[in-house]
């Protein structure tokens, strides 16, 4: 497309080129005056050749005069000195002088200035062509222009972000706040969240720094999930067992199983963390759930799930493999040393 263009650009400039000093040699000369010079030439030719063979005042030519509208004929030297003296040789004079040091800049100057009119051109039709020729996609428009066009068409949500509303129906999809520093994800949260209790609506917050629990956090209607903070609702597992599944769901949690790299390990102490919240559903006893798994030795794990579920991979027969299981089952659960007892359910 770029060379299409520059094509084209270029003939247009030429053509411009051209064209003007087509007509600036119209003003210069007649074509009256282009007959004559032509005869003249001849004349030279045959005074040069025939000055060898004839004397000079011997030498004529016959042409047709247009002045007298009929054939003469007349000395050669007679006719250049007529030629010369007459309107027309002044012609050609300047004709010559126009070709020799005029006619080569004025034709790089329209030459320029015609490639410059024809790259206006070509872009602004360009653009013309690419905003009336819209084949399929969204449009492009400014954030007040949207906001009007959703209000407009009842399709605005209340919760807004920079004074623009999200599709209504559209909060509880999922969206990406994503940018590097300084872009204002933070900032987004922070117009969020007002909105969000504004309108009496729940929101969970996994809040790494503190700073949205310092600048929101309400203690008269909100909950905070921090074991080590003095405030906190305390949470312990059994809270959301209510059915046998949920003990499945709770332990998958806190597994770091991937189906793609089917881990024996990681599977397996899924299945044994579930088996020990039911062993202790009763007591709801952390600090007990926490010792059988992770303190414990082999005989005494083994022992704790010998008429459980998982008793087959958990023996005192098969050491390296529930070492291997109690090692990584320990690794996953010990955040859950500083869980307290409470009663504070999430589900």
């Amino acid at each position: 497309m770029f060379g299409q263009g520059s094509t084209n650009v270029f003939i247009i400039g030429l053509g411009l080129s051209i064209f003007w000093i087509i007509c600036r040699l119209y003003q210069k000369v007649f074509l009256s005056s282009l007959y004559y010079f032509a005869i003249e030439r001849y004349v030279q030719l045959k005074l040069a050749i025939g000055e060898h063979f004839y004397d000079i005042d011997q030498i004529g030519i016959k042409f047709y005069s247009l002045r007298f509208k009929k054939w003469m004929h007349l000395n050669a030297q007679d006719f250049l000195h007529e030629f010369y003296t007459s309107q027309h040789g002044f012609k050609i004079q300047q004709l010559l002088e126009f070709l020799i040091n005029s006619a080569l800049l004025e034709g790089l100057i329209v030459f320029a200035i015609g490639v410059i009119i024809s790259i206006v051109f070509f872009t602004a039709q360009g653009k013309k062509t690419i905003i009336k020729a819209k084949i399929r996609g969204a449009d492009f428009v400014g954030y007040k222009c949207l906001a009007k066009m959703l209000k407009r068409a009842k399709k605005a949500s209340k919760i807004c972000f920079g004074g623009l509303p999200l599709v209504k129906n559209s909060k509880r999809l999922h969206i990406l706040i994503t940018g590097t520093t300084g872009t204002g994800k933070t900032n987004m949260l922070n117009e969020l969240l007002p909105q969000i209790r504004l309108h009496k609506d729940r929101a969970i917050i996994v809040d790494t720094t503190g700073a949205f629990t310092d600048r929101f956090f309400d203690p008269k209607c909100d909950k905070l999930l921090n074991p080590l903070e003095k405030n906190s609702e305390q949470w312990l597992p059994w809270n959301d067992c209510f059915e046998a599944a949920d003990f499945h769901d709770i332990a998958s949690s806190f597994s770091n199983y991937t189906p793609k790299l089917d881990d024996f390990f990681a599977k397996n102490a899924e299945l044994v963390l579930s088996e020990a919240l039911k062993l202790y559903k009763d007591d709801k006893d952390i600090i007990k759930l926490i010792h059988t798994i992770i303190y414990s030795d082999n005989r005494q794990f083994a022992k704790a799930f010998r008429s459980t579920a998982v008793s087959g991979i958990i023996s005192e027969s098969a050491l390296e493999t529930s070492a291997g299981i109690q090692s990584t089952l320990g690794k996953n659960i010990t955040s859950l040393q500083y869980l307290k007892p409470g009663g504070i359910a999430i589900t």
